[in-house]
């Protein structure tokens, strides 16, 4: 049986590591919080789109018609 090298399962893209790396965190926190993933999860997500400035669609729309 041929055996798999730890860095040949490992993906090469950072950003899905990354992404792995959070989603334990998020699991840990929930866990310590009491509290389900998909609770904690949709606080995080929502506290970060908050902190975005992100413009107005009308500013966008007044743009896009120059």
């Amino acid at each position: 049986m041929k055996e798999i090298s730890p860095q040949s399962t490992e993906s090469p893209d950072a950003s899905l590591r990354v992404s792995k790396a959070t989603r334990d965190r998020l699991k840990t926190a929930a866990a310590l919080m009491g509290r389900p993933l998909y609770d904690v999860t949709n606080e995080l997500v929502e506290n970060y789109l908050q902190g975005l400035k992100l413009p107005s669609v009308g500013a966008v729309r007044r743009k896009s018609r120059r």
